[in-house]
């Protein structure tokens, strides 16, 4: 070729060059103009028309190919802002789709945190966690801890919302570790705030304030009206969960009119929902209604679940604090249906006790037995679903290492591919240019090299990654029993709570019944399971006077006297509130009245310190019973009868005058003369009653009450 044909090649290369980014721009101008048009209409509150131009955007950008993926991530961060996330999710995808094909693994781990935020407000959270557990896989090869400690973050919100409340705190506090060490006042506010609804959420209402101011004074002299005004919000729906109205509307105020100057329009219903719940406690019913109201429409219009459900709720609370029984019902039904398409038992088991509560007000009781039997039947799915979360955590985190082990794989195999692509190109570059062949040569000897050293590296690396993978699995497995035995123990007294009582009863039951069987001289053997339920009295008054901290001392050192009182081997349960139930195992019926006695007159004679100057003095009534009464081979017809058994009996304690007890010895066998109002409700031939009052004349009975009246 001669020398005008080399010039004339010269020119094309570099009129071809100018040409392409000129094209380019033109274009990215264009689009451009497009994404200023939805911004426009996102802040006019035109969301479909908004919608639409984005959706056509995308389309016409996937035909011809050239808009570039961080363009896709802007519109979809535009849109995720305005609460779009249907959306959004397509944008999402398109970059995420960009992203993989040019093998960026950051921006994949970035956009998969997007598309998991998106699925958390549209309340899809297994797809959520599938998002951020193959972002968490990239992080982890790419060593990104900033992008990890964001990942954990997402991760702790996801499981709070979803109800795996112990599980979401480790992964936020791993998350605010790191935002503390590397001065990131934002993150780390904003995990304090997650970590105190979470304590929240647990009824630990001193530790969520803890959380939350300090979440607030991490941003002490900030420009975040936003961050601050969800603050401001979660401080006031804790002080209306404690009850204390005005503070309460005082603080969602304030938080809203820090909103009220963002555009985060998710974030301002959220706060309009919790006021109108406040104005409804406060007694401003239409105007509360008004606001729930508002910001339910809101959440339908962008697919907003959880906050749907929130005002829902809301809205058949105050309809039935207005004994608009009838309204009320209509809105919990709706509520209901909506929880069993989104799979949200937690959801289904508020709005079905609003149902019920409204059909006992109506004097519907066969309807109010039903939605019971359905509300119990709730409880049992979801306390296996509980303990099911437990293990799918452990078989996640071990998919998440294994993930992480293909990415490494996949990443050695771009990594040969690319060098076998610079081979081809070294031969085609020596056919072409042989005075450059000893170069050429000399960087093939110098890749083969780096080549193998990689390998080595790899090896090294893999090696240390089971090591890892063991030490994990070791990590998971004890903290799997630790949360095993968190579930099953009440955080205030340490006592064990109902679901383990649940688990061990019907076990004690069978051994029960058995030793009784081959025993017929009951009175000799100790073979008897004796059940007494506890109960404070007047404990309304110890927090009315004293407050709710007093009250949980006085709940705190009630359990250790039980503990003094009862053996080891013995079953104390934290009932609820301040009930107490005690199951002893391997007991005599006979020793009833003692261990009664022996409770009531410890407690009584124990001074409960409570942070003032002097203790104070409290008493208790105490119902029990054989377990069961009466001889019964299914176990949930034993326990039924034996608990509402119990609670007559402490019922007929308080009426009676309290600080007492009362409760029945045995059943008999043989009809009896005189029978009792407790014979007759439980349809005993006669039972053996003993009382701390004078005698078994002198109880007042409720049923007895009832009929005087």
């Amino acid at each position: 070729m001669g020398r005008g044909g080399f010039s004339t090649v010269r020119v094309l290369l570099c009129a071809l060059i100018l040409a392409v980014p000129f094209a380019h721009a033109k274009a990215f101008e264009l689009y451009d103009s497009e994404i200023a048009d939805v911004e426009s209409l996102l802040k006019a509150k035109q969301y479909s028309d908004a919608d639409s131009r984005a959706l056509l955007l995308l389309e016409q950008a996937l035909q011809q190919q050239k808009l570039p993926a961080d363009t896709f991530s802007t519109l979809g961060l535009l849109l995720q802002n305005a609460s779009r996330f249907e959306v959004s999710k397509a944008i999402f995808n398109a970059a995420l789709e960009r992203y993989t094909s040019n093998g960026e693994l950051n921006k994949m781990a970035l956009t998969l945190l997007q598309l998991a935020i998106s699925e958390r407000h549209l309340s899809n959270y297994s797809i959520a966690l599938t998002y951020v557990r193959r972002a968490m896989s990239i992080a982890q090869i790419e060593h990104n801890e900033l992008l990890k400690a964001r990942l954990h973050l997402e991760l702790g919100i996801i499981q709070q919302e979803h109800g795996e409340i112990e599980t979401a705190l480790e992964p936020l506090k791993q998350a605010m570790s790191y935002f503390r060490e590397n001065n990131m006042a934002n993150e780390m506010s904003l995990s304090l705030l997650h970590i105190g609804e979470i304590y929240s959420l647990l009824n630990q209402a001193t530790l969520a304030h803890t959380y939350f101011q300090d979440a607030f004074d991490s941003l002490e002299g900030a420009n975040e009206p936003r961050l601050l005004g969800i603050i401001k919000t979660r401080i006031g729906a804790l002080s209306l969960k404690a009850g204390a109205v005005d503070n309460a509307i005082k603080a969602i105020n304030d938080g809203l009119e820090l909103l009220l100057t963002t555009n985060d329009v998710g974030a301002i219903a959220q706060a309009k929902m919790l006021m109108g719940k406040a104005l409804v406690e406060n007694g401003d019913t239409m105007v509360g209604r008004e606001l729930l109201q508002e910001a339910m429409q809101f959440a339908s219009s962008s697919g907003q679940a959880r906050l749907m459900k929130e005002g829902r709720l809301a809205l058949a609370q105050a309809y039935m604090k207005e004994q608009n029984f009838e309204r009320a019902l209509a809105e919990a039904r709706t509520g209901t249906i909506d929880a069993r398409k989104n799979r949200d038992v937690r959801g289904q088991l508020s709005f079905l006790s609003i149902q019920l509560s409204a059909f006992v007000s109506l004097g519907e009781f066969k309807k109010a037995l039903d939605i019971q039997s359905v509300i119990q039947q709730l409880r049992e799915v979801l306390l296996d679903s509980e303990n099911k979360s437990a293990i799918e955590g452990l078989q996640a985190e071990i998919e998440l290492v294994r993930q992480s082990r293909t990415l490494e794989k996949l990443e050695e195999s771009k990594q040969l591919a690319l060098a076998q692509a610079e081979r081809e190109n070294l031969q085609a570059t020596l056919f072409w240019s042989v005075s450059l062949a000893v170069l050429l040569l000399t960087f093939l000897v110098w890749s083969r090299y780096k080549q193998r050293q990689q390998t080595i590296i790899l090896r090294r690396e893999v090696r240390q990654q089971t090591l890892n993978l063991q030490e994990k699995n070791q990590e998971l497995e004890r903290a799997y029993k630790t949360l095993e035995e968190v579930s099953l123990r009440d955080p205030l007294t340490g006592l064990y709570n109902r679901h383990y009582l649940e688990s061990q009863l019907p076990g004690e039951i069978r051994r029960s019944q058995f030793s009784a069987k081959q025993n017929q001289n009951s009175g000799l053997g100790k073979q008897d399971l004796l059940c007494l339920l506890i109960d404070i009295d007047h404990f309304k008054r110890i927090n009315d006077d004293y407050g709710h901290i007093a009250g949980d001392k006085v709940l705190s050192s009630f359990a250790r006297v039980l503990q003094e009182v009862f053996r080891q081997t013995d079953l104390i349960i934290r009932w609820g509130g301040e009930e107490f139930l005690v199951v002893c195992r391997q007991s005599n019926r006979e020793e009833l009245p003692e261990l009664a006695e022996r409770c009531r007159e410890l407690v009584s004679s124990t001074p409960f310190d409570i942070g003032l100057e002097k203790p104070i003095n409290i008493t208790c009534s105490i119902g029990f019973s054989l377990l069961p009464p009466n001889k019964e081979d299914n176990f949930d017809v034993a326990w039924e009868r034996t608990f509402a058994v119990i609670d007559y009996a402490l019922y007929a304690t308080k009426l009676s005058g309290r600080d007492g007890w009362v409760g029945v010895i045995e059943t008999l066998s043989k009809p009896s003369e005189y029978l009792t109002p407790l014979d007759t409700k439980f349809n005993f031939t006669g039972s053996r009653i003993a009382t701390s009052f004078n005698n078994v004349a002198s109880i007042k009975w409720p049923d007895t009450l009832d009929n005087e009246q």
